[in-house]
C-alpha cells in the first residue's frame, strides 16, 4: 500500500516544482528535512504525473507572461494615446491658427499642421507594430516550453522595451 504523506508536504514539494528552478531529487531532500518524512525523488515525480503538475506550472507560466505582457501593453497604449493627443492638438491649433493667420508667414502654419499629421502618423504606426509584438510574443510564449529559454527571451525583450522607452 502506498505511503500517505500530509497535505502540507504535497503542497510544499508542488510548491517548489512550479517554481521550476529545483530537479526533484533537491524537492525530496528539502521536503524531507523540513517535515521530518522520506520523500524520495521518485514520489515528487509520481506526484507530478498524477496530479498534473506540468500542466499547472506552464499556465502559470503563461498567465505570468501574460500578466507582464499586459501591463506593459497598456503602459505602451497609454503613452501613444497621449502622444497621439498631444499631436491631435498641435495639428488642430496650427489649422485654426493658418485660418486667422495669427502665424506671421502662412508657412509656419502650414509647417506645423504637417509636423501633427506627421506625429500622428508615427503615433498610430507605434498602434500598429505594438500588437505584431504582442502577436508575436503570443506565439512564443504558446510554442516555447523550455522555461529557462522563455526566462531568458523574457529578460530581453523587457530590456529591449525599457530601452526603447528610455530613448524615446
Amino acid at each position: 500500500m502506498p505511503k500517505r504523506f500530509p497535505e502540507k508536504v504535497r503542497l510544499s514539494a508542488m510548491e517548489m516544482y512550479l517554481k521550476g528552478d529545483k530537479p526533484a531529487k533537491d524537492i525530496a531532500a528539502t521536503v524531507s528535512k523540513t517535515y521530518k518524512v522520506n520523500v524520495t525523488p521518485s514520489t515528487i515525480y509520481s506526484w507530478a504525473r498524477s496530479m498534473n503538475w506540468k500542466e499547472t506550472q506552464v499556465e502559470a507560466r503563461t498567465e505570468a507572461i501574460t500578466s507582464v505582457k499586459e501591463k506593459e501593453s497598456i503602459r505602451f497604449s497609454r503613452l501613444q494615446d497621449e502622444h497621439l493627443d498631444t499631436y491631435e492638438k498641435i495639428r488642430h491649433q496650427a489649422e485654426h491658427e493658418l485660418g486667422n493667420l495669427n502665424y506671421t508667414r502662412a508657412f509656419d502654419a502650414a509647417k506645423a499642421v504637417d509636423l501633427g499629421i506627421q506625429g500622428e502618423r508615427k503615433v498610430m504606426e507605434g498602434l500598429i507594430n505594438l500588437q505584431f509584438v504582442q502577436d508575436i510574443l503570443g506565439v512564443l510564449v504558446e510554442e516555447i516550453q523550455d522555461q529557462e529559454a522563455l526566462k531568458r527571451i523574457s529578460v530581453r525583450m523587457k530590456g529591449l522595451m525599457q530601452s526603447r522607452s528610455d530613448n524615446g
